[in-house]
């Protein structure tokens, strides 16, 4: 399982950017002009695509790896390793056209066999792929994953390098956007160095940029033209990696950095009034949610999960504590009416089971110390009033999601960070029995059965149907109860232009340098 600390999120740089071969170098241009200076949020816990967990590896691959697929405008699929696909036999089968020509780092030919043996690798439970679940609709992935089949044995075929088929046990009309976050790996270097080929002494990468240089906090990355690195791309990027969003902010203001991600966000409006369209924000799939452990005793009560979740006063959070910067998410189709805030029905529904301010019910919540505590202050306050008594227990990222691996909680104010994955089937099959946000212990068939019929849908009005009747069927369990949406947010630099219209500057290859 994979909790934000973890990621999930190329290249939607690719209409601005195309993959090629052997470009042209950069030439002698003006080293400060050339670089692209990024301070991020958090630093990456590996370059491997297929061992990352953390939300930062996710933003990083996008500059040195190419997807299958890749970004275009508003998100939509565009070519990138896959210059075609068309989806045949009900959407069951997916045939994808490999780009001719492509190359690592190292000369090495990039084919739909590359592919097929990466997917491979994927589904290989020795791999521990912390988004293999996402692929589970490829025929076979799941007992490869789950019950160590061999990997060989999956629905992925290469008749010739140029031709990818992927066989589904269930149809996926959308299947190619499942592809926007896949990158191909150098299996022939992981032969030989499988635990260390992602050194920058040896790293072998397919996209426009290459890491040369990396500290704890600190990767530095050259362009690659063998990757599609083009002019007018920045010739290098020096990343950061910046723990505290007023340092970030600090150092736009300064001119240290080109972009800052998530700047603070109680500041939001200021901020907005203060750097006009360099402050850029987004609608996106990063939510803040509490997982309640099923198989606990304290938590074993769907009903009492209800009562929990309709006395979290998600408004007065969003515009009391968090400054109106985030969006109330009582719902996880975003677009819908918002449940009502309703501390006496959740009472009644408690007194009911003999819970009361004077026979409380108690139970210990996990969060991190940053503005989710705040929060969580917030809602044991108003847990007290009808009943609850809640414990907090603040601590650092890293062992919360331990101990939401181990299963080893009562509840848990959590992150979850699906990066460019906007459709809601995405974020709700999170949760799904093997989501990669599967802490609560929770399934329900028939949950997965309506999320597996809204994916094979096409018409657009049907598919959005069965996506509320399946959001329906776990508001009904509340194994999970969302407490805000939080935006893609960051400051852009004047000189800094280009990028997809509508996605965020996270794409670097898109984005542009004076000459």
């Amino acid at each position: 399982m994979a909790m934000q600390l973890n990621r999930r999120t190329m290249l939607a740089g690719v209409a601005a950017a195309p993959l090629a071969a052997g470009l042209g170098a950069c030439g002698g241009r003006d080293e400060a002009r050339d670089v692209l200076r990024v301070a991020m949020a958090g630093e990456p816990d590996s370059l491997d695509p297929l061992r990352a967990e953390f939300a930062a590896s996710a933003v990083l691959f996008r500059q040195y790896m190419h997807p299958v697929v890749g970004y275009g405008p508003g998100g939509a699929a565009a070519p990138a390793i896959a210059e075609s696909w068309e989806g045949s036999n009900g959407y069951r089968t997916w045939t994808f056209k490999i780009k001719p020509g492509l190359v690592f780092s190292d000369d090495t030919p990039i084919t739909a066999v590359t592919v097929r043996d990466s997917l491979r690798k994927a589904a290989d439970r020795n791999t521990r792929y912390a988004d293999a679940s996402e692929y589970y609709v490829i025929t076979g992935v799941q007992a490869a994953v789950v019950d160590g089949a061999d990997p060989a044995s999956i629905g992925v075929s290469a008749p010739d390098d140029t031709t990818l088929v992927i066989e589904l046990n269930a149809p996926d009309a959308q299947f190619p956007q499942r592809m926007q976050e896949f990158y191909p790996v150098p299996l022939h270097l992981i032969e030989t160095n499988p635990d260390d080929w992602t050194d920058v002494s040896r790293i072998v990468v397919s996209g426009p940029f290459k890491p040369v240089e990396k500290t704890t906090t600190r990767i530095l990355l050259d362009a690659n033209p063998k990757g599609g690195w083009v002019e007018g791309m920045a010739r290098q990027i020096d990343v950061e990696a910046v723990a505290d969003t007023n340092t970030r902010l600090r150092m736009f203001q300064s001119g240290t950095v080109d972009l800052a991600q998530d700047p603070p966000g109680l500041r939001a409006e200021e901020l907005a009034q203060e750097f006009g369209s360099q402050y850029q924000t987004a609608k996106a799939p990063r939510i803040i949610y509490m997982s309640m452990n099923t198989k606990r005793p304290v938590m074993a009560d769907p009903e009492v999960r209800r009562a929990l979740a309709m006395s979290i006063n998600r408004p007065q959070i969003a515009a009391a504590i968090m400054r109106n910067s985030v969006e109330p998410a009582g719902r996880w189709v975003r677009g819908e009416e918002q449940p009502a805030y309703d501390p006496d029905g959740a009472r009644a529904i408690l007194a009911a089971k003999g819970i009361t301010p004077e026979n409380p019910m108690r139970f210990e919540l996990l969060v991190t110390k940053d503005d989710r505590e705040r929060a969580a202050v917030q809602m044991i306050s108003d847990w007290k009033a009808i009943g609850v008594e809640a414990t907090i227990l603040a601590s650092d990222a890293s062992s919360i999601v331990s101990r939401l691996n181990g299963f080893d909680f009562d509840a848990a104010v959590v992150r979850l960070d699906k990066g460019m994955k906007s459709d809601p089937i995405d974020l709700l099959q999170s949760w799904g029995e093997g989501g990669t946000a599967y802490s609560h212990q929770w399934k329900d068939p028939a949950f997965d059965a309506k999320l597996a019929q809204a994916r094979a849908e096409v018409d657009p009005a049907r598919r959005k149907a069965l996506v509320l009747e399946a959001e329906a069927i776990i508001q009904a369990a509340m194994p999970v109860t969302g407490i805000w949406f939080f935006p893609s947010t960051w400051l852009v630099a004047e000189r800094v232009t280009g990028g997809i219209e509508g996605v965020p500057p996270i794409i670097w290859p898109s984005l542009r340098l004076p000459a």
